[in-house]
């Protein structure tokens, strides 16, 4: 994918991109010495072990061993692909990306993305117009039905999807976009004669934006009483259901610092929560929530309540989301619950008993903890040895997904109590089995090993290769390696360790470079150059030796001929001027 987009404008945009300001942007970061540091994104951590070098452009955690530069911070971080990154990067540095244009990608993707977000742009203000026209009576009588004011009408950019807003898109977008860009987007459907047909024909229609505000897709809501009440845009080179949260872009607008977040099924929900000034609320779509939605929400707040309507299906909902979500609890992160009365949801409870009340229901959610066990005991009688035996079972599985040491030591001693074992010991003589770890897995240390992990940790050592790499052994893969590493540092004015990698992406040695990025090759900074030169003048005279005692045993043996005789004889007087040097 990276050959579509030339390379150097890749290695500029991370030039450009300073890693301390971005990861800064996301996480709170402490100076120490030359380096930033700070408890690790990634994992459940007491002490800070996640490191950020100004210097190198990289970042590592001595816990879980994650790093890479920026591209790879925002892959883990925000869950992008490498496309969605360097898009991320341009709009951060204002520059735009200059895909090669004879290549089919650009065509069929860059392109493509481009002209939706254009697209989706222009046909929600059309929507969006259409709404306030004298020809949407239906639309706004219903809306003034679910005493939606015009302020939030508004912030959310709700419009109104009919024949009369089909024939405005029709005739002013099909000048600038083609049919097939109105089908990709999903904004029209043509059946087997060919005619079209309006996807979202009488329908509310609700703008869905990413965190740059850029609209992506559509949820529409029927008017009439018909099935589906909802329905989405598809599936689209912008609009990935899976990933889009309704409402972040709006609530982030204009807080960075958010206590919770509350998690709804409906757009009304949210509207109507945000209406009555509990404004920290998002939508998933009414679809089943991903590992996706929980690294975006837990990236912008520490706790997060879900509430679900008040029937059977929410209630199902509420106990898959807890599952779904007990990976990611650690650090100060938490989840509570909201259970609503039968038969109510968010935009129904808030009209009928108003801000105080739903405001006590935030503050009387249920934790975790307390809707676990509440939920385990429904399926499993403790009064029966049988019972307590499915009970501890059951709850053992779930507690041991949480990474939090502190959460499952709280929580086991929650599951004694339950069951009637208050005696700690016993308890962890029934729970634990001791476990036997393996010491004896580290990897090979290697000359080799060591010379690549000194040039990808330091790249300008690549200045002193000049006249240091003549006689190396370049049928061996590492020297092919580390000769690979050493071309693409001369290329580069302002090398550093984030950059230097960046060439290597989609190659198969890229992972193994990775990790010999922040190997611990036990090397002092003091000695990192004269180390690199003696495993330089070591390979050199190791090769040159090899070369002498092979041309000398086959002298012994047959004979070597003039040319030969030469050969052996300049090689011998290589081998005594890198001795010198020494």
């Amino acid at each position: 994918m990276t050959g579509k987009i030339p390379k150097i404008f890749i290695n500029e945009l991370i030039l450009q991109t300073n890693i301390v300001d971005l990861i800064q942007s996301k996480i709170q970061l402490k100076k120490k010495g030359k380096n930033y540091q700070t408890k690790c994104p990634f994992h459940e951590e007491k002490t800070p072990s996640f490191t950020v070098s100004y210097e190198k452009q990289f970042y590592h955690c001595f816990g879980c061993h994650s790093h890479g530069n920026v591209i790879d911070f925002l892959m883990n971080y925000d869950n992008l692909t490498f496309i969605e990154c360097i898009e991320e990067l341009s709009i951060l540095n204002n520059i735009p990306i200059p895909y090669k244009n004879n290549t089919i990608y650009t065509k069929n993707k860059y392109k493509k993305r481009q002209n939706l977000y254009d697209l989706m742009k222009n046909i929600s203000q059309i929507y969006y117009k259409n709404f306030i026209n004298k020809n949407s009576n239906k639309a706004k009588k219903y809306i003034k039905n679910r005493k939606i004011n015009k302020k939030i009408l508004n912030l959310f950019l709700i419009g109104y999807s009919n024949s009369i807003a089909m024939k405005k898109i029709l005739k002013t977008q099909l000048k600038k976009f083609k049919q097939k860009d109105l089908i990709d987007a999903g904004i029209i459907k043509i059946n087997y004669f060919g005619k079209i047909y309006n996807r979202f024909n009488e329908r509310i229609i609700f703008p869905i934006r990413d965190k740059h505000g850029r609209i992506t897709g559509f949820g529409g809501r029927i008017i009439e009483k018909k099935q589906p009440k909802y329905i989405n845009s598809p599936e689209t080179e912008i609009f990935h259901k899976k990933k889009q949260i309704y409402g972040l872009y709006e609530i982030k607008k204009k807080r960075t610092n958010l206590k919770y977040i509350i998690v709804v099924e409906g757009y009304f929900d949210v509207i109507s929560l945000t209406q009555f000034k509990i404004k920290n609320s998002i939508s998933i779509l009414g679809t089943a929530y991903t590992k996706y939605h929980i690294k975006i929400l837990f990236n912008s707040t520490n706790t997060i309540i879900f509430c679900y309507d008040g029937d059977t299906a929410g209630k199902n909902a509420s106990w898959e989301t807890l599952v779904k979500s007990l990976p990611y609890l650690y650090g100060k992160r938490e989840i509570k619950f909201i259970f609503l009365p039968k038969n109510e949801d968010p935009d129904s409870i808030i009209n009928k008993e108003g801000k105080k009340k739903f405001k006590n229901r935030i503050k009387n959610s249920m934790c975790m903890s307390k809707f676990l066990f509440k939920k385990i005991l429904e399926k499993n009688d403790i009064k029966t040895v049988e019972g307590k035996k499915n009970f501890i079972y059951n709850s053992i599985s779930l507690i041991k997904k949480i990474p939090s040491k502190t959460y499952q030591f709280f929580l086991y001693k929650l599951l004694g109590k339950k069951i009637g074992i208050l005696d700690e010991y016993h308890l962890k003589k029934i729970l634990f089995k001791k476990k036997i770890i393996n010491y004896n897995q580290q990897k090979k240390y290697s000359l080799m090993k060591v010379l690549i992990s000194l040039i990808l940790q330091n790249p300008k050592l690549y200045k002193l290769t000049k006249n240091n790499i003549k006689f190396l052994n370049k049928k061996k893969i590492g020297i092919q390696i580390f000769l690979k590493i050493i071309k693409k540092c001369k290329k580069e004015n302002n090398i550093n360790t984030g950059l230097l990698l960046e060439q290597f992406r989609n190659k198969k040695i890229y992972n193994i470079l990775k990790y010999l990025a922040q190997w611990n090759n036990m090397i002092s900074k003091k000695k990192y150059k004269k180390t690199f030169l003696e495993i330089l003048n070591y390979l050199n005279t190791k090769y040159l030796k090899n070369k002498i005692k092979k041309m000398i045993l086959k002298e012994n043996n047959i004979g070597l001929n003039n040319n030969e005789k030469k050969k052996l004889w300049k090689t011998n007087k290589k081998l005594i001027n890198i001795l010198k040097k020494k």
